[in-house]
């Protein structure tokens, strides 16, 4: 059976370089790292991800913490961008799923004592004072992705909200809407999101483009246990917008779920879309262009991949040159808007 020091003769290198190369950490030149692949591939050598593991102390393991569920758009997406950059350098992508407080705490709560992971990628949960500390005080790296506070992670990935705000009530107002509003989510209890920030986001931005308090509404998200289900939830929302006294005439969605949604209620109740209220979604998931959205696009998949280089840096003991990148959206205008 061929070993560690067959491939490094072969390819007339060191036995350390041939270990960083097959695992994908440390500084190895590419020419060099495929010379060394050749080498392993004629004598057939498979490096144990297990034995390297032992010798260098790491778990070859980050584990990404999500909330609720793994297949959401959002989720899937992150999850997918970050093992295409992990999975090739030798580490495994654990997914957390965190349902309930309970669940995070839990989580959270054992990472002092946990010795099986090398990093964390935490998605689109902000994190209370308690949280921070503990994570600020493990020896494991951290990368808050879609994080709304730098406190706590060794690193950040976010989209600039505020300027995707800007994005979207600047069109509102180029089109000639001077009522416009904010639909919030349903909120999650267990959960602050960090998308419950763009409500205020929204209303910087109509305030510094000149839109006054009569202007402006904001329909805040209910708990979800107040509602059977997501489809009543949108039809209460639905509700409560028509029966507004000074109804906006162009509404700012939290997410494109939501929005595609309410786009089909209002339609049902008799209101048109975008006559009689235009609609702005966030996100441009797989079914906004289906339903002729206008949304903010972000890119949960190229935020996956950039979370998980800040880690794979992170934990190779590099500093980052950049640790906290801010993303910007793309506005895409569709049917969903027009002149009023």
């Amino acid at each position: 059976m061929a070993s560690l020091q067959d491939v490094a003769d072969l390819a007339g290198v060191s036995v350390s370089t041939v270990s960083r190369a097959l695992r994908g950490t440390g500084r190895v030149s590419e020419a060099t790292r495929n010379r060394i692949k050749q080498a392993a591939e004629s004598v057939h050598f498979t490096l144990s991800r297990s034995a390297s593991s032992l010798a260098s102390g790491k778990t070859m393991r980050v584990s990404i913490v999500v909330i609720d569920r793994i297949n959401t758009w959002f989720n899937a997406s992150a999850i997918q961008g970050a093992y295409e950059v992990l999975e090739p350098a030798g580490y495994d992508v654990v997914p957390r799923v965190v349902s309930t407080s309970e669940d995070l705490d839990a989580f959270v709560r054992h990472l002092p004592g946990n010795r099986n992971l090398d990093g964390i990628i935490v998605v689109s949960i902000n994190l209370d004072d308690e949280y921070v500390r503990i994570l600020r005080d493990i020896t494991v790296p951290s990368v808050g992705l879609d994080a709304r506070s730098r406190a706590g992670y060794s690193a950040t990935v976010r989209v600039d909200e505020q300027v995707a705000m800007r994005q979207a009530v600047g069109l509102l107002h180029s089109l000639g809407h001077r009522r416009i509003g904010f639909v919030e989510m349903p909120n999650n209890p267990d959960f602050l999101l960090s998308a419950k920030r763009r409500s205020g986001a929204f209303l910087r931005a109509a305030r510094d483009l000149g839109y006054n308090e009569f202007d402006l509404s904001v329909f805040e998200g209910q708990d979800f246990g107040h509602f059977r289900s997501f489809d009543e939830a949108v039809s209460q929302t639905s509700s409560r917008i028509i029966a507004q006294f000074r109804r906006p005439t162009a509404l700012c969605v939290e997410i494109d779920d939501f929005a595609i949604a309410l786009q089909y209620a209002l339609r049902k109740a008799g209101i048109r879309v975008p006559e009689d209220i235009a609609l702005i979604g966030f996100d441009d998931n797989s079914r906004a262009e289906m339903a002729g959205l206008t949304t903010l696009r972000q890119d949960p998949h190229r935020m996956g991949q950039l979370a998980a280089e800040q880690i794979l840096q992170l934990m190779q003991g590099q500093v980052l040159a950049e640790p906290h990148q801010l993303l910007q959206t793309t506005l895409v205008t569709r049917q969903s808007t027009g002149a009023l």
